[in-house]
């Protein structure tokens, strides 16, 4: 009686050093799959932040990369507009020199009609006729002949003389004014004023309707 009960004690303590050896086992493995776990995710933790850290550069550089692309391509529309303004600036002056040379070629031409003779006679140093000279107009149905300083014939006779010596009737000198040969002719004296070494004589007719003009001018010695 005895011995059955000693033997079914030590069954159950078999028995339950079996369960607590299992339980250990299962404890150890969990413990060891816990403790993988961790130290697996921490390495992929590590690996994630040392991929960020080695792609953030990279985006950085890109961003750089956009960035210095986007400033040469501005660089380059800048310097397209400052050709273009170039351009634009030698083709204005271009046409300007035109427009000049143009104006040149005009006056030249009307110098080129103009008949000129040195030395034509004792004491006259140049004499030019030129056929561009044209009437100064009149308000008179016929010239006075009166040669009277300040009236309306005069005044026009002094406007044709400049119109062929170049001088100002308000900065004329006047030497002399009078009849030259008939009622439609006359000549002038004159000169600058100030400057009376330099002096022309000028010849002038009246053209009908038209008023006085210029017919001969002599640059005296």
């Amino acid at each position: 009686m005895n011995n059955n009960r000693s033997s079914r004690h030590e069954n159950k303590e078999k028995k339950v050093n079996r369960l607590y050896n299992l339980l250990i086992a299962v404890v150890a493995v969990l413990i060891v799959f816990v403790g993988g776990t961790m130290i697996l995710g921490n390495k992929d933790k590590s690996d994630n932040q040392a991929e960020t850290t080695q792609n953030t550069p990279q985006a950085n550089d890109q961003k750089t990369d956009k960035t210095a692309k986007k400033d040469d391509d501005s660089s380059k529309d800048d310097q397209a507009t400052d050709d273009q303004a170039t351009d634009d600036q030698s083709s204005e002056d271009d046409q300007s020199s035109e427009d000049d040379q143009a104006t040149d070629e005009e006056s030249n031409d009307s110098d080129s009609q103009a008949e000129v003779e040195k030395n034509p006679e004792p004491g006259v140093a140049e004499r030019k006729v030129d056929p561009s000279w044209d009437s100064v107009g009149t308000s008179q149905d016929a010239p006075a002949a009166t040669y009277k300083k300040g009236s309306t014939d005069w005044n026009e006779m002094l406007k044709a003389v400049g119109e062929g010596s170049g001088i100002s009737p308000s900065n004329m000198t006047v030497w002399r004014l009078g009849n030259n040969g008939g009622v439609g002719k006359a000549v002038a004296t004159v000169s600058p004023k100030g400057n009376s070494s330099t002096k022309y004589r000028v010849q002038i007719e009246w053209v009908d309707g038209e008023g006085w003009k210029p017919a001969v001018v002599d640059k005296l010695q």
